[in-house]
């Protein structure tokens, strides 16, 4: 029996479209049919509006196709910019705001083909402060932060692909608690003009998906990469690196890094452990005095004249930011590019490294999104990562691993990690 509609991974999607066996209407029908019976439950989506991306839909339908997300539905985190949507930040300072244009991102996915089909729930300015979304396994556990209602509404089948950002693990920790695939990109590979800035030197953008090959399709969108991942000619050399952290991953986590080794092991790939060099377990520390002082100044003007309508943990967040100095701030940013160039020379031996997404799975309450441990140091160095999901915990909830690129090495990045999404899901 054929999968319903809205289980079709994006490149599914793409390519039905193409060949004119599926129009993209009939593809968004099915996704909000599925939101308007499950949103409820996991509430995913700040804003949708069913009969503009209907409309937008017959419209591509009435279209040769304009690039490689012909079709294809997306849902856009509110932290990032729409000009015929609300977007409002995870924040109650920005309630009902209609910025006056797209970020680059959405242009983008627009003029690749994409339709908008609505706003996903962000944590208060993309921070820890949670939002309304619940995990879509157990409603009863986070669903991971801050583009918590993007990774539900991917994983519950309600959208084949969703934007998110990360700062610290805002991609791949959520992605790994809801069990999907997630690409974080290199810092710098997608433009982020009218995305609302975190971290100058942290913020990446992100897209939740179904497969590997789905990232890739998006990246073709965004940066005009080729639309399917260069082919993996030979088993990888996957670098084991367990992280100054690997005590403060749970068993369910450290298995799930295990069991990929083993099972890429048997598949042919090359696994060695990585030693964990000084000052690489500095770098927890370092990322989040770099986060304090740049998150300051980003919402220099929301603290200044909004104050009262701010969390108090995001109050503490810019407190402590602005106790910082510069000197300080500028010797954490100098550690971090030694460590930068430690982490382009390990990429001569290795074609990608592995380390856990998360510490375990989705914790139990919404009051916290969970800890962004394992995101931190791939955050600071500015690298791509992937998460793929294909582990449960005790729970029987889902728990990924982290394939972790060189820098500006993206496509290489999705190349190697379609070739252990085969192996390991």
């Amino acid at each position: 029996m054929p999968r319903p509609l809205n289980q079709l991974t994006a490149s599914e999607a793409a390519a039905q479209i193409a060949a004119g066996t599926l129009t993209s209407e009939r593809l968004v029908e099915a996704c909000l049919e599925r939101i308007a019976a499950r949103d409820k439950t996991v509430q995913a989506w700040i804003h949708v509006d069913p009969d503009k991306a209907l409309a937008e839909a017959r419209q591509r339908d009435s279209q040769s196709a304009k690039g490689p997300l012909h079709g294809v539905p997306i849902g856009i985190k509110d932290i990032i910019d729409t000009a015929d949507l609300p977007t409002c930040y995870g924040s109650p300072i920005y309630a009902g705001h209609r910025p006056v244009a797209d970020a680059a991102c959405v242009a983008l996915a627009r003029a690749a083909g994409a339709v908008i089909l609505g706003k996903t729930v962000t944590t208060e300015f993309a921070t820890y402060t949670p939002g309304k979304t619940v995990n879509p396994h157990n409603s009863a556990h986070t669903p991971g932060g801050s583009s918590s209602g993007s990774a539900a509404a991917v994983a519950d089948s309600m959208v084949p692909l969703a934007f998110g950002t990360q700062t610290a693990a805002s991609v791949i920790r959520p992605a790994s608690f809801c069990g999907t695939v997630a690409y974080k990109s290199t810092c710098g590979e997608f433009a982020l003009q009218g995305v609302k800035l975190l971290g100058q030197s942290l913020d990446s953008l992100g897209v939740f998906a179904r497969s590997v090959a789905d990232c890739q399709l998006v990246r073709a969108a965004l940066v005009d990469a080729k639309p399917t991942p260069g082919a993996q000619r030979r088993p990888p050399r996957i670098g084991l690196f367990r992280t100054p952290q690997w005590d403060d991953a749970d068993v369910d986590s450290q298995r799930a890094v295990e069991s990929a080794v083993a099972e890429l092991g048997k598949a042919g790939a090359t696994v060695d452990e990585v030693p964990i060099r000084e000052p690489f377990d500095k770098l927890v520390d370092l990322h989040n005095q770099v986060l304090c002082f740049e998150v300051a100044r980003a919402l220099a003007y929301e603290y200044e004249n909004h104050r009262d309508r701010m969390s108090e943990r995001l109050i503490s967040i810019v407190t402590a930011g602005r106790a910082v100095t510069y000197e300080s701030y500028s010797q954490a940013l100098l550690q971090r590019n030694r460590c930068r160039q430690m982490l382009t020379d390990l990429f001569i031996s290795y074609d990608a490294l592995l380390a856990p997404s998360a510490p375990g799975e989705a914790p139990k309450g919404l009051e916290s999104t969970g800890n962004p441990l394992f995101g931190r140091i791939w955050s600071l160095l500015q690298a791509p990562s992937v998460n793929l999901p294909g582990h449960t915990g005790r729970n029987k909830l889902p728990v990924g691993v982290q394939v972790i690129g060189a820098f500006g090495q993206d496509d290489r990045l999705i190349a190697v990690a379609q070739w252990m999404e085969k192996r390991i899901a």
